[in-house]
Order: structure tokens, then sequence, then C-alpha cells
């Protein structure tokens, strides 16, 4: 099959994917999204409640973030309870770039393949803690600024924006040649280590040259 007609039928598989499985996907990815908002949070005075999905309508179904944020991280009670929420059509704008691209990518051995997929995973992964959980805690840091009496254009803002604005498809394209360059870097070196393997000369039978009695160049022969 030619390369082009391969990339047009995953691009239409990846649309359907994404048009029809975004519910699944999210529920599927919200322990993470949970997990990974509860880490970065550690260092920020917000607490992570949970995430889940509202509306039963598939065109305006949102993934919810909920939790709460403390003006200092040793105060009893918070000084305001948030709720941030997200598209599922964004949500999945990403993982259907990062896989289609590494799916429809030339591998010579089935081997590559699985080192290409597995080496995607860990990237995959920070790549949806740099995008999707990143903007669902866009409205903690802007409490905490806004608490701390300081500018609510934070950086966390200025990130949410640039994602919105199309950063995110840009994001998922690096991330996916990033995979690729990391799984080709791994395939060269396992390469190499066979192709040394092989150049190393076979153990020989016998005697090894070190270990040769010593006598053995002393024998003689004496007739009787």
């Amino acid at each position: 099959m030619r390369r082009e007609w391969r990339w047009l039928m995953l691009v239409a598989a990846a649309l359907a994917v994404g048009a029809c499985g975004a519910r699944a996907y999210a529920r599927l990815a919200a322990p993470y999204y949970a997990l990974a908002a509860r880490a970065i949070a550690l260092a920020h005075p917000w607490q992570i409640e949970r995430v889940r999905i509202t509306s039963q309508s598939a065109p305006g179904a949102v993934l919810q973030l909920e939790g709460a944020v403390r003006r200092r991280a040793d105060d009893a009670q918070p000084a305001a309870r948030l709720v941030s929420q997200l598209q599922l059509a964004a949500l999945v704008q990403s993982p259907v770039i990062f896989w289609s691209v590494l799916l429809a990518w030339s591998a010579p051995t089935r081997r590559r393949r699985v080192t290409l997929l597995l080496t995607g995973l860990p990237v995959f992964l920070g790549l949806e803690a740099a995008t999707t959980v990143c903007q669902l805690l866009t409205p903690f840091a802007y409490a905490s600024a806004v608490l701390a009496g300081e500018s609510p254009t934070t950086l966390w803002l200025r990130w949410s924006n640039f994602l919105e604005e199309g950063g995110r498809v840009g994001l998922a394209l690096a991330a996916a040649l990033c995979a690729v360059a990391l799984a080709a870097a791994i395939g060269s070196r396992a390469a190499h280590r066979a192709h040394r393997a092989q150049r190393q000369p076979a153990p020989t039978s016998g005697w090894p040259s070190t270990l040769a009695p010593r006598s053995a160049g002393r024998e003689r022969w004496h007739p009787h």
C-alpha cells in the first residue's frame, strides 16, 4: 500500500475514533489526569478532589476538575472552591494526532514498531500532563494569583491561551517526532551492540594457550 493512502486511511480512522470515542477516552484517562493534577498541586496551596465527566449529551460533554485553593498551604480552610472544565472535543486532539503519527510512521521491522510504540507511551503521558492537566489547573493558578494580590496574567494563563490557539496541535506533532527520534536512537544503539557482539571471536575448544601444560613441549621418545 502506498504511503499516501496509508496516511489518508489513518487520518480518517483517527477522526472517526476522536468523534465517537471521546467520552470513552476521557473516562479511561480521568484517573491519570487526577493523579497528575495532584502531583503538580503538591508544589502549590491547591487541593484536588476529583475529575469527572458531566453532561450526558456527547456534543456538550465536558471534563471537570473540582478542588480548592488556599492562601497558604498551612491554612485550615480553603479561600475558594473551583470547578474547571474542558470540552471533550479539545481533549482528544492530542491523542489522535500523536498516535496517528506514530502508527503511520514507517518501521523496517516489527521490533522497531514495538520499540516506537513503547517509547511513545511515556512521551504521551508527558504530553497529556502539559496540555490537558495544565489547562484544567489554569483556574487554580489564576485564583492563587488573585488571592496573593498579584497579576492574574500568569504563565499558566499564557500557556493555556497558547494551547487553545493551536499550540496543542503543534505540541502533539513535536512530541510524536520526539518519540520517533528516541526510538530511532534506541534502535541504532541496539543494532550497534548486536554488531559488536557478532564481531567478537568465538571461544576455541581445547587448552587455552595460557593454560597449556608446560611439559607438553618437553616430552621425547626414548627407545628401550
